[in-house]
């Protein structure tokens, strides 16, 4: 959670005027600095990070860019962090992070799961990884692997993303971060899709570019 000076700058910087006369324009326009409104609480744009598709083998590029970005959210009434990713593939698809996953407490085949487990996995293209009794079972067409290009780094970083599907429209990632002469280092996070007419966009905020 932020600190209260933080939160009310982030509250001056959002102009009412432009919510009132904000043209019609959805969260693919939002850049850092803008704000946006979904589930009843309000938020700033503090940083703006993306993801560029490629081969899940050895991180070559694809022959077409695809690009997944990611929005890190600063709440306006809580000071609590949020973060929303938004792809274009045949439509507008959003999902939100609900949930920071322990690794400790995922488990596959009644004991905890490990990084041999994940490789298993992802060769067998099939698998079911348990969160607090809840199933979620390995997507095979929605994995996949990225370079990731953080706003404020001057390079990329090498990431390969596990879906898991627990139903519904709830999700587990499990994120492998490539570390050079180690095992990647392991991140799980719940996310859930979210329609593109739940998010208002207050105000798009300032030009930004990831090189």
């Amino acid at each position: 959670m932020t600190d209260y000076r933080q939160r009310f700058d982030a509250i001056r910087g959002l102009s009412m005027h432009s919510v009132g006369d904000r043209p019609k324009v959805d969260i693919t326009a939002v850049k850092q600095g803008g704000y946006i409104e979904f589930g009843g609480d309000s938020f700033q744009v503090v940083k703006l990070n993306r993801y560029l598709e490629v081969k899940w083998e050895d991180f070559s590029k694809l022959k077409k860019d695809y690009w997944v970005t990611e929005l890190l959210l600063l709440n306006l009434l809580t000071g609590e962090s949020a973060t929303i990713e938004w792809e274009v593939d045949d439509e507008l698809e959003l999902s939100v992070t609900i949930e920071r996953v322990s690794l400790s407490d995922l488990s596959f085949q009644g004991k905890r799961l490990k990084y041999s487990d994940l490789e298993d996995i992802a060769e067998e293209e099939e698998g079911v990884v348990s969160l607090k009794g809840t199933k979620f079972h390995y997507e095979e067409d929605d994995t996949w692997a990225a370079l990731y290009y953080d706003e404020n780094a001057s390079d990329h970083q090498q990431v390969r993303m596990m879906e898991f599907s627990g139903g519904g429209n709830k999700s587990l990632t499990v994120e492998l971060w490539e570390d050079e002469g180690a095992k990647p280092d392991k991140e799980a996070f719940l996310s859930e899709d979210l329609k593109p007419s739940a998010v208002k966009v207050l105000q798009a905020g300032i030009a930004s570019e990831v090189s």
